[in-house]
C-alpha cells in the first residue's frame, strides 16, 4: 500500500486553485526578506553619500543578520503565544516599522536601527515561511514547494541589487525602502485573506521569549560577522572564539530549559536526523560562501569583467540552486538519500573545480563550476527540510520548521567570516598582482574543501538515520 509520503505530486496540482494563493503568500513573504537582504548594496553608497557614516556602512549587513537570526530563532516561541496567523502580522508590521526607519533616516545610526528592525521582521518572516509550508501542505508537496520558493530566492539575487541600484541611479535611494514598506502593506491584506479563507492554527500553550538565550544568540552573530568585516589576525581570532562560545552557551541553555525551548531536544545529537540534518546544513552552508563573498572582486581582477557582469556570474550561482531545486523536486521518496549524498559530493566538486579553475580561467569554465556546485545544494535542499522537519515529534514540528532557516543563514555568517580571515589573512588588497591573487582564490577555495568532506560525511549519517516521530533511533537495514 503507497502512504502519502510516497504519492508522487504533479505541478498541476501544486499550482492548483486550491494551492496556489498558499504558495503565492510564501512567496511574497520569502521575497520581502531575500530582496531586502541584498538591497542595501546598492543603496547604501548612495546613502553614504548624503547622510554620511561611510565608517559604520559594514554595521549595516551585520545588523540585518542579527536581528534575522535572532528572529527566526524565536519565530516558534512567537507562533506559539500569538498563533501563525498573528505571528506573520506582527512580522510584516515590524518589517514596515524598519522599512520607514531606513527610508526616512536622517543619520546613519538611524538607519542601522532600520536595519536591526527590518532583519527581525524580515528573518521572522523567513521562519514562519518554513512553519506555514508544514501546515498549509501535506508532506509529500513540500518538495515541490521548495522549489517554488527556491526560485522566488533565486529572482532575488538579481533583483535585490537591481532594485537598489536603479533607485540610487537617479538620487532615490529612499523609495527603494519605501516601495517594500508598500509590499508590506501588500503581505498584511494577503495574510488577513488567506488565513481567513484558510484557518489552519494549532492549539499550543503559549510561551515566555527568552531574553538571556537571545542575548547569547545576538552577541554570537555579531561576533562573527565582525570577525571577518574587519580583519585581525589576533582580534579576528578572538571574535571567533567568542562567537562559538556563545553558540555552546545558547545551546546549552535553551536544552536545559523546561517549558519554552527554541530548538527541538534533539538539535545536537547526530545519532537522530534532526541533529545530523542540522550539522550537515550548517557546514555545507559553510563551505560555500568565498564565491559570493570574493567572487566578484576575483571576476573583475582576474578577467577584467564590469562589475555588472560580475554580478551576472554571481546570479548563476543562485540560478544553479533554484533550477536544480525545480528539477528533482518530484522524484519518488526512495531517491531522496541517494540525491542528497549526489547533492553533498557536489558540493565538494564544486569547490575543488572553483579551486583550479577560478584562478586561470577560462571564464566560461569558471561560470560552469559556479552553476554546478550551488545545483548541488539546490538539489537536495526541499528533501532536507522535509527529512529534518518529518523526523520531529508533533509538538517539535514548528521549532525545526523554524530551526532550519536559522541554522542556514549562521553557516552563511560563519563561512562569511572564515573566507574574510583566510583572504585578509593572505593578504588581498586592490592593488594586488594577478600572481598572488590567483594563488590567494586557489586557496580561499581549497581551505573550505575539508569542511565540505565533513558535510559530505554527515550527508551519509542523515540519509541513513531513520527516526519516528517519538524520536527513536534505528539504522535502515537497507542501504540506499
Amino acid at each position: 500500500m503507497t502512504s502519502p509520503n510516497d504519492q508522487s505530486v504533479s505541478w498541476k496540482q501544486i499550482l492548483a486553485r486550491e494551492h496556489l494563493p498558499k504558495i503565492a503568500l510564501l512567496a511574497m513573504a520569502l521575497w520581502l526578506h531575500s530582496v531586502n537582504s541584498m538591497l542595501s548594496a546598492t543603496t547604501l553608497p548612495s546613502a553614504v553619500e548624503e547622510i554620511g557614516g561611510l565608517n559604520l556602512i559594514s554595521w549595516a549587513f551585520a545588523l540585518y543578520l542579527m536581528g534575522s537570526i535572532i528572529a527566526a530563532a524565536s519565530t516558534n516561541l512567537a507562533v506559539a503565544t500569538l498563533g501563525l496567523r498573528k505571528a506573520m502580522l506582527f512580522a510584516t508590521a515590524i518589517y514596515i516599522v524598519g522599512c520607514t526607519l531606513c527610508a526616512m533616516d536622517p543619520v546613519m545610526p538611524v538607519l542601522l536601527v532600520g536595519r536591526v528592525v527590518q532583519g527581525l521582521g524580515g528573518g521572522g518572516l523567513m521562519a514562519l515561511v518554513f512553519i506555514a509550508q508544514d501546515r498549509f501542505f501535506p508532506n509529500h508537496f513540500v518538495p515541490k514547494v521548495v522549489a517554488c520558493l527556491s526560485v522566488v530566492w533565486t529572482l532575488s539575487a538579481f533583483c535585490g541589487p537591481l532594485i537598489g541600484g536603479a533607485f540610487a541611479t537617479y538620487g532615490l535611494w529612499r523609495m527603494a525602502f519605501w516601495a517594500f514598506f508598500v509590499q508590506g502593506g501588500l503581505l498584511i491584506f494577503g495574510i488577513r485573506f488567506l488565513f481567513k479563507k484558510y484557518p489552519i492554527e494549532a492549539d499550543v500553550e503559549p510561551q515566555k521569549i527568552p531574553i538571556v538565550r537571545l542575548g547569547y544568540l545576538a552577541i554570537a552573530i555579531l561576533a562573527i560577522s565582525l570577525a571577518g568585516a574587519h580583519f585581525h589576525l589576533l582580534r579576528s581570532s578572538i571574535l571567533i572564539i567568542i562567537g562559538f562560545a556563545s553558540i555552546g552557551f545558547f545551546l546549552a541553555r535553551d536544552r536545559g530549559a523546561s517549558n519554552n525551548r527554541m530548538l527541538p531536544l534533539d538539535t545536537t545529537n547526530l545519532h537522530h536526523r534532526i541533529g545530523s540534518g542540522i550539522t550537515m546544513t550548517f557546514v555545507l552552508s559553510m563551505s560555500i560562501m568565498s564565491f559570493l563573498v570574493y567572487g566578484p572582486l576575483i571576476l573583475i581582477s582576474l578577467y577584467d569583467l564590469t562589475p555588472l557582469t560580475a554580478g551576472f556570474v554571481v546570479m548563476l550561482e543562485a540560478l544553479g540552486w533554484g533550477g536544480a531545486a525545480v528539477i528533482f523536486s518530484g522524484v519518488q521518496k526512495s531517491k531522496e538519500p541517494s540525491l542528497i549524498r549526489i547533492g553533498s559530493l557536489l558540493v565538494v566538486i564544486g569547490l575543488i573545480a572553483l579551486a583550479l579553475a577560478l584562478p586561470h580561467g577560462p571564464l566560461w569554465l569558471v561560470i560552469i563550476c559556479t552553476i554546478f556546485g550551488n545545483s548541488g545544494f539546490g538539489m537536495m535542499w526541499g528533501f532536507i527540510i522535509r527529512r529534518i522537519v518529518d523526523a520531529a515529534a508533533a509538538d517539535e514540528r514548528d521549532r525545526a520548521g523554524a530551526l532550519i532557516p536559522s541554522v542556514q543563514q549562521m553557516g552563511f555568517a560563519l563561512g562569511a567570516a572564515l573566507s574574510g580571515l583566510i583572504a585578509n589573512g593572505l593578504g588581498i588588497s586592490e592593488t594586488m598582482e594577478k600572481a598572488p591573487l590567483q594563488n590567494l582564490t586557489f586557496w580561499l577555495f581549497a581551505s573550505f574543501v575539508p569542511l565540505g568532506l565533513v558535510g559530505v560525511l554527515l550527508a551519509w549519517r542523515f540519509t541513513r538515520i531513520d527516526n519516528d516521530a517519538d524520536g527513536t533511533t534505528q539504522r535502515t537495514l537497507q542501504q540506499s
